[in-house]
């Protein structure tokens, strides 16, 4: 359990978007509002169920109940299986009923993703809630955690920044230990050895844990996810190393890149610019811009340079508690584009930079957004690291 967190303070700002929303009833089941409402790990299918006058509980997998009632800051455990009568929905629809909200305005997590397993309502779920209830009126409701969680209180940048400590202790400690001839898998295992000790709790689960990518691999164009392989590490080749450690439920998400010996002078050059590009988007994380005006700048950083190659128009991310906190995204589109960056958020600077059998650099990097620009919360250098 989160000791000092103020679950108080946050139930607060969890009821204050519902009722802008005009909510009764929320039912909550993405990774992130799993965590974020009960203050512990819960990896299973779950619910988090909310009322604006005050009920809350947690209604999780029966063989991780009582792990998850000693370590929740939450009273109301309620246990679910797949045995009659004991599904997650046939649960939940029977809570709403017996809290009296069977008529009522209730928020549900509708929504797709990319992004893997983060809980969204499925259909076949949100069709059970509509027949069992048919008086209710349902919503989409993301907005009530994404928006309660946007800005961060002292107590989880604390967490934050002991999350971006482990990620730098476990960048250093592979800058350590490569050498040419070592694998990928290899290279991860360094790395997660490094993060556990240092006392990572957890592992991106989304993408398999850490990624590493080695030549031809670091040069997709779209340089996306890159689980390690055998593969073995040759001199002169980029290497990204991608790890997300999490710390008392918060994340860090740090991508770094490491050369074997001396760049040749066509890596020096497409690095340098890959670190004009990587310092435009920290220091355009400030207090103020909206999204628009950071991916505006971004971009228009990488015209001026007139890099030949291929950048993924996507220059960031939000960055809390397991589950991914994506609000906001880098992106210019009607969902984020004018998103305003508050003080005390947090956000992962991400750029992926290739040309295609050539060369390629990602960057991964927690930032703390500040009234005078981006404050990065890791040390590791934006630079690449050449191992003699």
């Amino acid at each position: 359990m989160n000791l000092h967190i103020d679950f108080g303070k946050r139930m607060k700002k969890i009821r204050e978007e519902m009722e802008k929303s005009n909510l009764d009833f929320f039912v909550g089941t993405r990774t992130v509002s799993l965590s974020y409402v009960s203050g512990a790990f819960v990896p299973w299918r779950s619910a988090v169920l909310v009322s604006r006058d005050g009920f809350e509980a947690l209604v999780t997998l029966l063989i991780d109940s009582e792990r998850i009632r000693n370590e929740s800051r939450m009273d109301n455990i309620i246990p679910y299986a797949p045995l009659p009568g004991m599904d997650l929905f046939d649960i939940i629809i029977a809570q709403i009923k017996e809290k009296g909200f069977g008529k009522a305005k209730i928020g549900v997590e509708l929504g797709h993703s990319p992004r893997g397993n983060t809980g969204y309502l499925f259909a076949t779920e949100y069709e059970m809630l509509r027949e069992a209830l048919p008086d209710a009126r349902f919503q989409k409701a993301l907005g009530v955690v994404d928006r309660s969680c946007y800005i961060k209180e002292p107590e989880e940048i604390k967490y934050l920044r002991q999350a971006a400590a482990i990620a730098d202790a476990g960048m250093e400690r592979v800058a350590e230990e490569l050498y040419p001839g070592i694998t990928e898998t290899e290279i991860a295992g360094i790395a997660e050895k490094e993060l556990r000790r240092r006392g990572s709790e957890y592992h991106w689960a989304f993408t398999g844990s850490s990624e590493v990518a080695s030549g031809y691999r670091a040069y997709y164009a779209l340089n996306g996810t890159t689980q390690p392989t055998e593969k073995v590490v040759q001199k002169g080749e980029n290497i990204i190393v991608d790890i997300h450690p999490m710390y008392r439920l918060y994340y860090s998400d740090l991508a770094h890149n490491f050369i074997i010996g001396e760049p040749t002078a066509e890596q020096r050059k497409y690095g340098e610019m890959y670190v004009q590009v990587a310092d435009t988007i920290v220091r355009n994380f400030k207090a103020g811009h909206t999204v628009g005006k950071v991916h505006t700048a971004v971009m228009e950083k990488v015209q001026s340079l007139g890099f030949p190659g291929t950048v993924i128009p996507s220059f960031g991310h939000g960055l809390g508690v397991m589950g991914h906190e994506w609000y906001p995204a880098i992106v210019n589109n009607d969902e984020f584009r004018d998103v305003v960056l508050e003080e005390n958020v947090v956000e992962v600077a991400f750029l992926a930079m290739s040309v295609p059998g050539v060369w390629g650099m990602r960057l991964e990097y927690p930032v703390l957004v500040t009234a005078a620009g981006g404050e990065p919360l890791c040390k590791t250098p934006l630079e690449m690291t050449v191992i003699d």
